[in-house]
């Protein structure tokens, strides 16, 4: 117990009393050998063991003893010669055996074979929960220092190399647990439980993580979030933990609960290129879609599906694969999409998933702005998209240089691998981002366009500059036709509600951006619009009616064809010139139904026999006869 302490002097003062009494066994020279060799005095414990085994009755590690001793001056073929005899003796441990293999000249492989199963006889074998123990840090240690030989041997890849980690862990080694991890999953990365084991132990070495390593945290937690493997292996563990079974349904709340114990868990700044929140809400979000399309190939061509984010597809080295994986799925949609607009086939063609058309951009930098839009936050992904070149681009480009690497860029693939391999690339993705640049700015106009209180100036200034953006990437009558379905929307929400002139001006600033080709539509909604505002103003006695006059002007300028509006002008306008009348301004009456007779005649060819027009233009005729008869005091 003494020497198990490191207490060797008072251990052997206890040997040395022991072989005086019993100065022909075996026991006591074989500890006093030990106790020499632990104080470093080879000659004398190797005298010791010496002794013990020339005894009647040998003690039966002496030989294994001696040879490590023997080892320890230098000389191995005698440390060999001891091995063999206790190997034919029957008395090599583990510890013994990866020595005996090793001076043996035998593989690495099997030398480091050996050291891993020398550290887990470290440890007692298996505690009641089915993990191991050990008894007390020494046993850790032990372990630790034996896997971390074995690794020297021969790095791996090693199976269970998560049982292995946590002896490193244990045995206060926890950068070559990490080490050994990493390299596990990029031998097996669609292996769940290492990618686990590896999440873990970086997530809980914050201390002595770089940015490098927390992205490598966020791509090993990413990576499991999405993966059907770990959660029906957490479901089952679960099930036998609490003798119930726990069913599938659980699985998003429970992911949604590990990702928010995640982004509690990770720092606002971390010295990554993007804060470790956002980094993970990205690559968790890239994982989603790429589990919707069915996941990418663990190996070329083959291998159990990974659900991960750019991160996991970047650290592997697979940028170029996934470029054309993605690409792949990219054209298929596009001929689904095709096909189900064909009017040359009845077949029905299956829906395409909606991941396809933004998992190319998931996997690249315009990942975050794809994010933010999606959490209506156009200005953020707006912001975003202004700078999507790695730091050393950003450092030779200055302020002045375009958003996206130079053509000759080493990190362009890895910080992209949705548009690795792909022809101009670099131009694709400049487009790409101009035209997610383009939703940023018709969603900041729709806000401004349906706030409480509509911005309609800026909403304009926004849907300006995204038909600027349309040209570049030949996308204008698409985005006009987009700004005139948003306004009508609005308009015709604020009409229902009563809100006429809020309908009015949202109509009207649209209609100052877009051009000749869509402006029909917006039109002949406001011409709807402006008639029934007339009408409910002119109907208000206490109103005046040159304003109701003015909104049915406009109102059959935009579309001689209603008829309730060419009906309500004339009536309002024989109102208005009775007014003018009334307030003394004879020439403004007689003006007024010389007006209201032109338009009267002019809807009758549009609407030939129509009574109330004739009636109406019968009317305004007569009442210009009489005013013209009538003595103009002005002209006096």
């Amino acid at each position: 117990m003494w020497l198990a302490r490191g207490e060797i002097e008072g251990a052997e003062a206890v040997f040395e009393r022991a072989h005086a009494l019993r100065p022909s066994a075996a026991g006591p020279l074989h500890w006093l050998g030990c106790a020499a060799a632990h104080r470093g005095d080879l000659v004398t414990a190797e005298r010791h063991l010496t002794a013990s085994l020339a005894c009647a009755v040998p003690h039966r590690r002496s030989l294994v003893q001696r040879a490590y001793v023997r080892v320890r001056a230098g000389r191995t073929d005698a440390a060999l010669d001891d091995l063999r005899a206790a190997a034919s003796a029957g008395s090599l441990d583990d510890d013994a055996r990866w020595v005996f293999a090793a001076l043996s000249g035998r593989s690495a492989r099997e030398v480091a074979l050996r050291l891993r199963r020398a550290a887990l006889t470290a440890l007692t074998p298996l505690a009641p929960h089915g993990g191991f123990v050990a008894g007390g840090d020494v046993g850790w240690r032990r372990a630790g220092e034996l896997v971390d030989a074995a690794r020297g041997v021969d790095p791996g890849p090693w199976p269970s190399s998560q049982v292995y980690a946590v002896a490193l862990v244990r045995g206060g080694r926890r950068a070559a647990a990490l080490a050994l991890l990493d390299d596990a999953v990029r031998n097996d990365p669609a292996d769940h439980r290492v990618t686990h084991a590896f999440a873990v132990g970086l997530l809980n070495s914050a201390t002595e993580q770089g940015g490098s390593q927390w992205e490598a945290c966020v791509a090993a937690w990413a990576a499991l979030l999405h993966d059907a493997a770990f959660w029906t292996h957490v479901l089952t563990s679960a099930s036998r933990r609490y003798g119930v079974t726990v069913e599938p349904s659980l699985v998003p709340v429970l992911r949604a609960g590990l990702r928010e114990v995640l982004e509690r868990h990770l720092p606002d700044d971390a010295g990554t290129r993007v804060a470790p929140g956002p980094l993970l809400q990205r690559e968790a979000d890239a994982a989603k879609l790429l589990a919707a399309v069915g996941g990418f190939p663990a190996a070329e061509g083959a291998g159990a599906p990974l659900f991960c984010g750019p991160l996991r597809i970047a650290e592997l080295g697979r940028a170029a694969e996934f470029g054309a994986f993605a690409a792949a799925w990219e054209r298929s949609f596009a001929d689904a999409r095709a096909a189900q607009h064909s009017t040359y086939t009845g077949a029905t063609v299956p829906a395409t998933p909606v991941a396809h058309t933004s998992l190319t951009y998931a996997f690249s930098e315009l990942g975050f702005a794809q994010l933010l839009l999606g959490q209506d936050k156009p200005a953020d992904a707006l912001a975003a998209l202004s700078e999507l070149r790695c730091p050393a681009c950003r450092a030779r480009g200055g302020p002045g240089a375009a958003a996206v690497c130079e053509p000759a860029c080493g990190r362009f693939d890895e910080l992209n691998p949705g548009y690795a391999g792909v022809p101009d690339k670099h131009l694709r993705l400049a487009l790409d981002a101009r035209g997610l640049a383009l939703e940023a700015r018709l969603s900041m106009g729709r806000t401004e366009l349906t706030s409480a209180r509509p911005d309609f100036g800026a909403a304009a200034a926004y849907w300006r500059r995204a038909l600027v953006h349309s040209r570049e990437i030949d996308r204008y009558r698409e985005t006009q036709t987009a700004i005139v379905d948003m306004a009508l929307g609005a308009a015709r929400d604020a009409h229902r509600d009563g809100r006429l002139s809020l309908a009015v001006a949202t109509l009207d600033a649209t209609r100052s951006v877009i051009g000749a080709n869509e402006r029909a539509r917006l039109e002949g909604q406001l011409a709807r619009v402006l008639a029934d505002r007339g009408i409910s103003v002119a109907n208000d006695e206490e109103e005046l009616l040159d304003r109701p006059a003015a909104d049915l002007r406009r109102s059959v300028a935009f579309n001689p064809h209603l008829l309730r509006a060419q009906v309500s002008l004339g009536i309002v306008l024989r109102g208005l010139a009775a007014a003018r009348w009334s307030s003394g301004s004879l020439s403004g009456a007689r003006a007024t139904l010389r007006e209201a007779v032109d338009r009267l005649t002019a809807a009758l060819v549009l609407f030939p026999d129509d009574p109330d027009l004739e009636e109406l233009r019968e009317a305004a005729v007569a009442d210009l006869d009489h005013v013209m008869w009538q003595p103009d005091e002005s002209e006096q």
